[in-house]
């Protein structure tokens, strides 16, 4: 809502919390080239890496090619909310009532706060004394922030914009919105197409934009000529929303001092795990997906996503728990089974997908029938190891093996945006998909009627009708085919020219074959 009551807001800014977000979830140092890509487009990069020349709005290819060190990772919005919610709760200890701007930048009224710390500047500087020694202390890295305060929250944000590392609080007194904003672009207040003609027309500060009459600037570029105007003119009297703390349903578990030892560890969560079920079935909930972030000496964070098909109970919070730090010191390697290679200095396990117990609620005649499989599966994969017991999922590609994703069970399988599943892939297998994929394609042979082999050449074109499918296990007459269907699969690295086809045998058995020039190989069975 914008009218000519501006509200006093208090806005905290963290410039760059993308990459640091992504920098604390993946436990990457600061001085790695990183950068964060959506679309195929980098969205984020961190100072290293625009050392090298990686800037925003580079494809991929092109960040890659300058920095070939650089590490790539998917920009992804919940983890950044996820890492913003500690520094949210370090200003509700200051300042109650936060507004959540988006990940990165919150928003709080600076007239109670003013009046309990005395002043706005000291109100400001409390905020930003206390957020220091908490990302010391509990994030255990450094951490930019700024504070500003102004009339509104356009004009707040926009004077944080302007402060510095040496300077991090800017203070716009009350009044003074319309001239501190009067010499920013008009791309500030306004879309990509409004700034364009406006630039056209010469006006090209939001002072200009400002000094004409609003009826006129409505008229002529309606709704968002006039918020604009309104924008410039300083008159941007938002509603801060506060937001609504989640119950604490997780569990946090600290180590003083930090001990690198599993066993200590996992009898150290057992009764945090046990109160953390036992609340989750006081609040009549069910929890199916939990998230497990292990923090390690001095800022690294280890973070892993499970999921469970039925529901989690404290025995199976503590496995997950277990094979994460398995799973860690493997990767250390260490002469100790039981070191984790890192000292631990805390545990934390969020759940990240709660429902109701009503709608898991047991039927008439007793459980779900898949309670006894997922016992057995469960009990297997305690004696066998985590990476014992696989589940499967599709993934997008070409070749019906590279389609195929397995993960131990237990894991959260990939996103649809992660299998790729929404891409186009020129040379899939046209219908529906063959139930039997073999694990290695087997070489066989496909000859004529006179016993010649079956030939592709470069264009696709056939030497003679498929007649006999020479397996191992003996040959079979060809009742009908189709194709060839060609795929072009990875033409930039090693040109390889495959083409598929379908066969049906005199068996009344359907097959998907590949051919490469005069070599055929097998890769899957219609059942």
């Amino acid at each position: 809502m914008i009218t000519s009551s501006p509200v006093r807001v208090m806005l905290l800014w963290c410039p760059g919390w993308s990459v640091l977000a992504a920098r604390l979830t993946q436990g990457i140092a600061a001085d790695q080239a990183l950068a964060l890509t959506d679309r195929g487009f980098v969205v984020a990069c961190s100072a290293a890496a625009k050392l090298e020349g990686v800037t925003v709005g580079l494809r991929i290819r092109q960040a890659q090619h300058r920095c070939p060190e650089l590490i790539v990772l998917p920009y992804d919005v919940a983890a950044e909310a996820r890492a913003f919610e500690p520094v949210l709760h370090a200003v509700e200890d200051k300042i109650p009532d936060v507004h959540v701007v988006r990940p990165g930048i919150a928003a709080v009224r600076a007239q109670g706060a003013g009046r309990f710390y005395g002043s706005e500047r000291a109100a400001a500087e409390a905020l930003l004394s206390h957020l220091h020694d908490f990302t010391e202390h509990e994030l255990r890295l450094p951490v930019d922030l700024r504070v500003a305060v102004a009339d509104g929250l356009f004009a707040a944000e926009q004077a944080a914009y302007t402060s510095s590392t040496v300077v991090p609080l800017s203070i716009v007194p009350a009044g003074g919105s319309a001239d501190f904003l009067s010499g920013l672009s008009v791309a500030v207040a306004c879309d990509k197409k409004l700034e364009n003609l406006l630039q056209r027309m010469g006006i090209r500060k939001l002072g200009d934009l400002a000094g004409l009459p609003r009826d006129q600037v409505h008229a002529r570029f309606g709704a968002a000529g006039l918020r604009a105007h309104q924008l410039a003119s300083g008159e941007d009297a938002p509603i801060l929303t506060p937001r609504i703390v989640p119950p604490q349903l997780g569990m946090h578990v600290t180590f003083d001092p930090a001990t690198d030892r599993v066993e200590q560890i996992i009898a150290h969560c057992e009764p945090a795990a046990s109160e953390f079920t036992q609340l989750l079935t006081r609040s009549a909930l069910i929890c199916t997906e939990i998230r497990v972030i292990v923090q390690l000496e001095p800022d690294a964070l280890f973070e892993r996503l499970w999921r469970h098909p039925w529901q989690f109970g404290s025995v199976e919070v503590l496995d997950r728990i277990r094979w994460q730090l398995e799973d860690l010191a493997a990767e250390a390697a260490t002469v100790d089974d039981d070191s984790l290679g890192a000292s631990v200095l805390s545990v934390q396990v969020l759940p990240e997908s709660v429902d109701n117990a009503e709608h898991h609620a047991q039927g008439l005649w007793g459980d779900r029938p898949d309670e006894k499989v997922e016992h057995a599966l469960t009990t297997l994969q305690h004696r066998l190891g985590h990476d014992a017991i696989l589940t499967s999922t599709v993934a997008g590609g070409r070749l019906l093996h590279e389609r195929r994703v397995l993960r131990p069970w237990g894991d959260a399988l990939p996103t649809t945006r992660e299998r790729r599943l929404e891409q186009p892939w020129p040379g899939t297998v046209p219908g529906p998909a063959p139930a039997t994929v073999f694990s290695s394609a087997s070489q066989v042979q496909v000859l004529t009627d006179v016993g010649e082999p079956v030939t592709v050449d470069d264009r696709g074109a056939v030497s003679g009708d498929p007649a006999w499918l020479r397996l191992p296990e003996g040959s079979r007459r060809v009742a009908q085919w189709a194709g060839p269907w060609p795929i072009h699969h990875r033409w930039w690295r090693k040109r390889v020219r495959l083409n598929r086809f379908q066969l049906i045998d005199t068996q009344s058995a359907a097959w998907l074959l590949l051919a490469e020039g005069n070599t055929w190989f097998l890769e899957a069975r219609y059942d």
